[in-house]
């Protein structure tokens, strides 16, 4: 089967406020394949929601070729728009209707049947807030009823952009399963997210951006193994003596406050006879595998903001336009909220 999402190229450039431009896509690629679970990482700024609004046709590339469902985008994206869903930035709805009206006014407008409606508020678990008022809502409870609005037409492909904010532990967890069961059901999820322990948990592939250029793509065990250079944590009662020991045996070893890491080591059972051999008991020998985060980090040269979120200075970019309504997600200007 081809895939579901094909870029090749892709540029953009915006004008900077102060004058010149700022290239905010320069040439990025990415392929998602059928029933993928598939992550879409990068530090703010990096050009992740410039691409998703592209891919949509919500803003104009400059340059590059992009296909969803086998159509090219945006030329024939009306072709295959019944059969995407997708949330691109934070979606509004008026907090004077409720949650199960809001779905209604967006089936009808579909031209989705109304039975659409309590399915997908049971899908994610709102069925018992559905008559409440959405302005009683917390930020994550409006999170899942976006995603119940991209639900609405069952697509085929489901484009999210930070569907896990604003959720705690549980809700989190809710929305894995959730991404999990409509992938098992073969409905292919693009996913934006900063939370890169969830997409290594639920991704079966990423891609990672940075400044507009993919730099790595593929499975998610893939590029953990790429970056797995046999390193193990050492802890010893006597670290400098250790250090020494295993130095002089041609290990190399970086010294940390508590411990030392062992570089590139193929038999761990040497280090355990190098310095157990010189009276060194090792008390942990323990494996320095790498995670998503780490691999992110490296490749961006971001550092992690305290909320867990991965910057860089995103001054340059224009303020971003409002987002029109459309298809994909109903987001008008919240209404007055007067007494009922």
């Amino acid at each position: 089967m081809p895939p579901v999402i094909e870029i090749a190229g892709l540029r953009k450039e915006y004008r900077r406020l102060r004058g010149g431009t700022h290239r905010a896509l320069d040439g990025f690629d990415m392929l998602v394949e059928p029933g993928q679970v598939h992550g879409f990482l990068g530090p703010n700024g990096s050009g992740k929601t410039t691409t998703l609004r592209a891919l949509l046709g919500l803003v104009r590339a400059d340059a590059g070729e992009m296909r969803i469902l086998g159509q090219s985008s945006p030329d024939t994206l009306p072709q295959v728009i019944g059969r995407v869903g997708a949330i691109v930035e934070s979606p509004r709805f008026f907090g004077n209707f409720s949650g199960r009206k809001m779905l209604s006014l967006l089936a009808t407008a579909g031209g989705v049947p109304q039975t659409r409606v309590e399915e997908v508020l049971s899908q994610v678990g709102l069925r018992d807030r559905g008559k409440d008022l959405i302005r009683t809502y917390s930020l994550g409870m409006r999170q899942r009823l976006a995603v119940a609005s991209a639900l609405l037409k069952a697509p085929e492909l489901l484009i999210l952009d930070e569907p896990a904010n604003g959720l705690d532990p549980a809700g989190i967890r809710e929305m894995r399963d959730l991404i999990r069961t409509l992938a098992v059901h073969g409905v292919t999820v693009l996913i934006s997210s900063h939370i890169l322990a969830e997409i290594q948990l639920i991704c079966d592939s990423v891609t990672i951006i940075s400044r507009g250029r993919r730099v790595l793509a593929g499975p998610v065990s893939d590029v953990l193994a790429s970056f797995d250079h046999g390193d193990f944590r050492v802890r010893v009662a006597d670290l400098p003596r250790a250090a020494q020991l295993l130095g002089a045996a041609g290990v190399a070893v970086t010294a940390a406050p508590d411990h030392l890491v062992a570089h590139r080591v193929t038999e761990p059972a040497r280090l355990t006879e190098l310095l157990g051999g010189q009276g060194l008991w090792i008390s942990e020998l323990a494996p320095l595998t790498p995670d998503l985060e780490s691999v992110f980090l490296r490749l961006t040269g971001t550092t992690p903001a305290p909320d867990g979120a991965n910057q860089v200075d995103d001054s340059v970019l224009p303020p971003a336009p409002p987002p029109p309504v459309n298809e994909f997600s109903f987001q008008p200007d919240p209404a007055p909220e007067v007494p009922r």
